[in-house]
This record gives C-alpha cells, sequence and structure tokens, in this order.
C-alpha cells in the first residue's frame, strides 16, 4: 500500500512539471506576465473613454519582476502577432497614433506585369480609420513604406493625452507595473488568433489567449 502511495506521488509531481500555462498569462524566472486583449471597437472606447478608431487591437498588460534589482519594463518589449493572416505589429507610441508627427505607413502594390512598385497612398495614419483596405488581409504583407508626417500645421489632438495617461509605463521597477498597449491589426479576430510576444531585459516570452493543446 505505502508503495502505490508512492508511485501516485510521483506521478502527481510529474503532471505539476508539465503543467501548461494559462491563457494569457507567461513567465520566467525573472518576470511575470498577466495580460487580455480587447478587440471590439466599442470596448475599446470604453476602456480608453475615447474612440480610437478602426483597425485596432488594445491589450491590457501587468508586469511583475521577479528580480532583486530593478527591471526595465517597456512597450517596445511588446509586438502581436496574428496567427490567422500573420500580421505582425510592434506595440505603438501614443505618439504614433495621435501625435503631430502620427507615423504613416504606405504599402507598396505591384504594378500591372509586376514592372515596379506603386504606392497606394497612406494605409493609417493619427486616429482615423484604416483606408483602402479590402478585408482580405492580402496587404498585410505588402511591404511598407513608414515616414512621419510632418505635423507643424496640425493642432494637438486630445486623445493623444488619454493615450500617453494609460499606456504601460516606461520604467524601471522592483513592483508590478499596469497600463495598455496599442497594436494596429487590421480585420476580425478572435482571442484566440493572436499572441503577444515579449522580447526585453528578461528574455523573450509568448503570451497566447487560449488554452494550449
Amino acid at each position: 500500500m505505502k508503495r502505490i502511495f508512492i508511485v501516485i506521488a510521483i506521478a502527481t509531481l510529474g503532471l505539476a512539471f508539465e503543467r501548461k500555462p494559462l491563457p494569457g498569462q507567461a513567465g520566467n524566472d525573472d518576470i511575470e506576465l498577466v495580460g487580455s486583449v480587447i478587440i471590439d471597437r466599442q470596448e475599446i472606447q470604453q476602456a480608453l473613454g475615447a474612440d480610437l478608431g478602426a483597425g485596432y487591437v488594445v491589450a491590457r498588460m501587468k508586469v511583475t519582476p521577479k528580480t532583486e534589482k530593478p527591471l526595465r519594463i517597456s512597450a517596445d518589449d511588446f509586438t502581436m502577432v496574428s496567427g490567422k493572416d500573420g500580421q505582425r505589429c510592434a506595440a505603438l507610441d501614443p505618439g504614433q497614433i495621435a501625435g503631430k508627427g502620427a507615423l504613416i505607413v504606405k504599402r507598396a502594390a505591384t504594378q500591372p506585369g509586376g514592372a515596379g512598385t506603386a504606392t497606394n497612398g497612406p494605409i493609417w495614419g493619427g486616429i482615423g480609420p484604416i483606408q483602402g483596405g479590402s478585408g482580405n488581409h492580402q496587404a498585410a504583407s505588402a511591404p511598407v513604406d513608414p515616414h512621419l508626417e510632418s505635423g507643424k500645421d496640425q493642432k494637438d489632438n486630445p486623445l493623444l493625452g488619454v493615450l500617453k495617461a494609460k499606456v504601460l509605463p516606461d520604467a524601471e521597477s522592483t513592483e508590478a507595473v499596469e497600463g495598455l498597449l496599442y497594436f494596429l491589426i487590421d480585420g476580425k479576430f478572435k482571442p484566440k488568433d493572436l499572441r503577444i510576444i515579449y522580447q526585453g531585459p528578461a528574455g523573450k516570452l509568448i503570451m497566447e489567449f487560449a488554452n494550449p493543446k
């Protein structure tokens, strides 16, 4: 009877070590991440208190350092990837979305006959919705030409302050830090279609939002 108990205990410990991470969680010896994604435009508006526009996904992220020394935490450490169509977007700075120097991305479309490329105008910039999207995501893999638009004649966008107030802080900390991350992922998705990659001072982690198989 005692031998059977020992075998069961060893098997239980083995299952504990093989336990897979839960959805929206990732971590190692130096850092713990807990997050969730907001896909619906109205829910994003409720989270921000302002309309961000079409084509964006927002992630709530809590970062807890496990190190004795302060750990550098930055939105620059996070990238969102779509497992549905391969779209990839590094977390956007608020100024790229609503600043005077908002980032404008132009996708290069192949001309008839395959001779050279032609630029189809800005796909996104500022807080406006995505223009010219067909919804089939074929343009997501096209070459992009990002540049900063001159904002000398633009007025301050009130959304900029909202985005800055809620973004994941850029800081060195030994305590948990929380905030929002902003991504440009066009199309219709479910949380299970998306994953967030962390690559920073604490290493590399992948956060998924569906139960691992």
